[in-house]
């Protein structure tokens, strides 16, 4: 490593200027020793693909946002508000990191494993500036690993919500601006008036004004300006083109030319237009921080997922929302559910698998008393817990959300991106076009025409049109029963043509109409008893799968606690009842013969002690509604059904009258036909209930999960549905291709607007103070029409 003399060279890590330190190590430029030191950390971890992704895309050492100082996250009431998980070793913390701004960002961030062997897994949420990350604490305390976030330049900060409290809907710092923005406009048309009526004024007097105005146009430009001038210069130093740009232009243009004015005492100058223009502006800014973050803050789980869990009761078991459980309510949690509040274990043993919420699988043991965190999975019998916390909707979600794959995000910041970049240049050229055009034909007026140019072509309205559209989309389907990841998920079912269901659990109602025992032949008892039913009752409320549900149900007798218990997925359950072995499922888990069903049949063998006593046969009937829901999707979509049953019942086997429909099918089995289907150029919708079809759930294009009476939430499904809800699929796609039509017309008329407002710019009709009150009306106008198109849709 070498220093040498200054020169006009930028950072090879951050792209900054090496003005006062230049630094040269391993052939490249360095504006400081921070951004030398990243660059030999990431090359040690074998990543310098972050700098392909992206030129000059690091963070700038110096001069990062302040950071609170490591020590500060040692203290416990610190801890507390980071940390959402630590046990057995194992850590997982959110922080709020302001510096992450592009896609080598989240590259970097997301790969941090490799930096440092102690974390087990990161991500990133782009549009919250926050990371999540596991790590081993035991061997990597949290100041060492905030240490690690600082020497690469991404420092987490505490002043913002670290948690899962809900942001203020627009920053107050906007309001200060739009208010000052709205003091000075009014001051400056004020003083104004006697140059607008042409009144014989005071020579002194008439100066004086025009000095206290010149005045008030200092903050116009160096305080409500600065978004715009820090926006813009952030796009020159990386070499990106945003939508600031222009209007930094603009603003730059219109107040130099008015200073000019004054100063040569040719004229008045623009000032009272320039102080309109950002009056205007701030209001375009604050209903477009409006929007966003009231379309965040409308998605709350707690108002419509339909996550259900059983609550005991004094006369037994009631399947209740999540969201209506209150600190000291008992619940239930069985195999294979997810505990959805923070709990602690009052019966049974908790072997609590916590990968949904750390990405380690091992299960963790929990006795009588102990504290169980929201997300853990239990993995064995029913275990009871007595509820701590109400319901906290954005840890689950946030939870639920980091499992969508890497390439989803951040989707749509690249599209505004792309589209802002695009539009930007060509406004930039217009612009250029426009000048010289009148710089020819009256140079006087080359000011006005050009900045009124800059001002009126502004994307925000197409920027504005997908995210509005897809995320009122989410918010309708979701009062209806159905509750989406997130907006990618609108645009995946738009484009869908496939639809591929489950049966057991998904089309079939979860009550029976109908359940029959039938005895081994080579067994002497033709009944079992009322202690051997209770057996079979007491195992069978361990399972969620709906055939064990039936039993539960039907069976008269006194719960027994079980032990040991396994379910083996597509198989059956089995565990220890009172030291006696009991197994409930297909016939070859549980030894016995597979014997012809009648159609829509289900049965359900039963081993007591190593002994194949038979088995119960169950009827169940489609759900209500779903036949004629089938017939509907048929007029657009293709269908398919699959199922692990031996027959169909006859409603259903009309239903799906010539449509692929696979019998005896494994959870494997499921998976290979959704692949079959992409591989013959089709987009498919999954629907099932995520407990033998997971794997199908997860391979498809968008995979919804039907929940009924359960906490079995899938993290690898894209939507959870209400089973009472399922009647309804063909409009909630309906409404998605609509939502998509809608924006492609929001984004036409959008067009129009940008294309009109530029002509009437360039012919000099326009000024700059009125396209700064069309720019928010831009907004408002796509804004209200999406709104109103998305809700007469889905009235329809």
């Amino acid at each position: 490593m070498k220093t040498k003399e200054l020169t006009k060279v930028t950072c090879y890590h951050c792209g900054d200027p090496c003005v006062d330190e230049h630094r040269v190590h391993d052939g490249k430029d360095f504006c400081c020793n921070g951004c030398m030191v990243v660059y030999d950390l990431l090359n040690e971890a074998g990543l310098c693909d972050y700098y392909a992704l992206e030129e000059k895309p690091g963070v700038k050492q110096r001069s990062a946002i302040d950071e609170q100082r490591t020590e500060l996250f040692e203290l416990p009431e610190v801890r507390e508000r980071i940390v959402e998980f630590s046990e057995e070793g194992i850590t997982r913390a959110r922080f709020h990191v302001p510096q992450m701004h592009c896609s080598s960002c989240i590259w970097l961030l997301e790969n941090l494993n490799r930096i440092e062997p102690n974390v087990l897994r990161s991500r990133v949420s782009f549009t919250n500036k926050e990371l999540t990350i596991t790590f081993r604490e035991t061997n990597f305390p949290l100041p060492k690993l905030v240490a690690l976030l600082r020497r690469i330049g991404y420092g987490p900060q505490l002043t913002a919500s670290s948690g899962t409290d809900k942001q203020a809907l627009v920053p107050r710092m906007l309001y200060i601006r739009l208010g000052v923005a709205g003091f000075i406009f009014g001051n400056t048309m004020l003083l104004s008036f006697p140059e607008y009526l042409g009144a014989d004024t005071e020579a002194g007097l008439k100066s004086g004004f025009q000095w206290l105005i010149v005045l008030f146009s200092f903050p116009v430009v160096f305080f409500l300006s600065t978004d715009f001038f820090r926006s813009a210069w952030a796009g020159i130093r990386t070499k990106q083109v945003n939508i600031d740009q222009p209007i930094a232009l603009g603003i730059v243009a219109l107040w130099s030319r008015s200073l000019w004015e004054v100063i040569a005492s040719v004229g008045p100058g623009y000032f009272d237009s320039l102080a309109g223009l950002l009056f205007f502006l701030l209001i375009g800014r604050w209903y477009q921080a409006y929007t966003y973050k009231a379309l965040r803050f409308d998605r709350a789980l707690e108002d419509f997922l339909p996550l259900l869990v059983l609550r005991k009761t004094a006369t037994g078991e009631v399947a209740v929302r999540v969201a209506d459980l209150i600190p000291g309510d008992r619940i239930m949690i069985r195999d294979q559910e997810l505990v959805p509040v923070d709990a602690i274990l009052c019966e049974g043993t908790g072997h609590i698998d916590n990968s949904f919420i750390t990405g380690e699988p091992q299960p963790s043991r929990k006795q009588f008393g102990d504290t169980i965190k929201a997300g853990g999975r239990q993995r064995g019998a029913a275990i009871e817990l007595e509820v701590l916390r109400t319901f906290n909707d954005s840890r689950l979600k946030k939870l639920w959300e980091e499992q969508s794959s890497l390439q989803d995000r951040p989707a749509m910041p690249k599209l505004i991106d792309t589209v802002a970049r695009r539009f930007t240049i060509g406004v930039l050229l217009v612009a250029v076009g426009a000048g010289l055009f009148w710089w020819g034909k009256d140079p006087a007026q080359v000011w006005l025409v050009v900045t009124a140019v800059l001002i009126v072509a502004c994307p925000c309205a197409l920027a504005l049109s997908m995210p509005f559209a897809y995320g009122h989309t989410i918010r309708l389907m979701g009062k209806r029963g159905l509750f989406l990841r997130d907006i990618e998920v609108v645009e995946r079912m738009a484009h869908a043509d496939t639809v591929v269901f489950d049966k057991t659990g998904t089309l079939t109602a979860r009550e029976a109409h109908e359940v029959v025992w039938v005895n081994d032949a080579l067994v002497v008892a033709l009944v079992l008893s009322d202690d051997e039913k209770a057996l079979v009752k007491s195992l069978a409320r361990n399972s969620t799968h709906p055939l064990s549900a039936v039993l539960f149900k039907e069976i008269k007798g006194e719960i027994v606690d079980v032990i040991d218990v396994e379910e083996h997925v597509g198989q059956g359950i089995a565990g220890n009842v009172n030291g006696i072995p009991v197994r409930i499922g297909s016939a070859a888990f549980c030894g016995g013969k597979e014997l012809p069903r009648g159609n829509g049949d289900a049965h359900v063998h039963i081993t007591l002690g190593g002994v194949h006593r038979g088995y119960y046969v169950i009827r169940k009937r489609a759900r209500s509604g779903i036949v004629n829901a089938v017939h509907e999707l048929r007029k657009t979509m293709r269908v398919a059904l699959l199922t692990g049953d031996a027959s169909v019942d006859a409603e259903l086997t009309h239903a799906f009258a010539n449509a692929t429909v696979v019998t005896s099918c494994t959870p494997v089995d499921k998976g290979q036909a959704i692949i079959a289907e992409q591989q013959n150029g089709h987009r498919v919708v999954m629907v099932g209930d995520g407990l033998n079809d997971a794997g199908a759930l997860a391979q498809s294009d968008v995979g919804i999960t039907v929940t009924e009476t359960t906490a079995a939430l899938t993290p690898a499904s894209d939507a959870i549905m209400d089973a009472n809800a399922l009647e309804q699929l063909p409009h909630f796609l309906l409404m998605a291709r609509r939502a998509r039509r809608i924006v492609i017309a929001s984004l036409i008329i959008s067009l129009c607007y940008n294309i009109t407002g530029v002509a009437f710019a360039i012919s000099g009709q326009l000024t700059p103070l009125f396209a700064a009150i069309l720019m928010p009306l831009s907004s408002v106008t796509v804004v209200a029409f999406v709104s109103v198109a998305v809700w007469l849709g889905a009235r329809r």
